[in-house]
């Protein structure tokens, strides 16, 4: 099961950041492009990605390692981490690259030790 997690058909289908249109065009970012998603947590780069049943304001990630680098490991006695309502900036980064799995894997237990 855990092979699975390092395929390109999952990485593709966690390796984004779905936005509305409203916010897209705003942030200049378009269908596609590698952005950068920082909360005061962590930062990952994804790919952006419309969804026009999105509200304004609000941006998607689906749960996965890209997700995870932007969350507390403190979950308040629940063995949950807060999902929903996390604070984020997002920035357009067109040819940046997007990190593959194993690469977020790798910098997560060297920074770990």
């Amino acid at each position: 099961m855990e092979k699975g997690k390092t395929t390109s058909d999952y990485e593709s289908a966690v390796a984004v950041c779905e936005l509305d249109a409203t916010a897209m065009e705003a942030l200049g970012i378009k269908d596609g492009e590698a952005v950068v998603v920082q909360t005061e947590l962590g930062r990952t780069t994804v790919r952006a990605k419309l969804n026009k049943d999105l509200h304004p304001g609000i941006a998607f990630i689906p749960l996965g390692p890209y997700f995870n680098s932007l969350l507390d490991s403190y979950t308040q006695h629940t063995g949950m981490p807060g999902f929903k309502s996390l604070h984020a900036s997002i920035v357009a980064a067109p040819g940046a690259s997007i990190p593959s799995v194993e690469e977020l894997t790798k910098f997560s237990k060297e920074a770990a030790k």
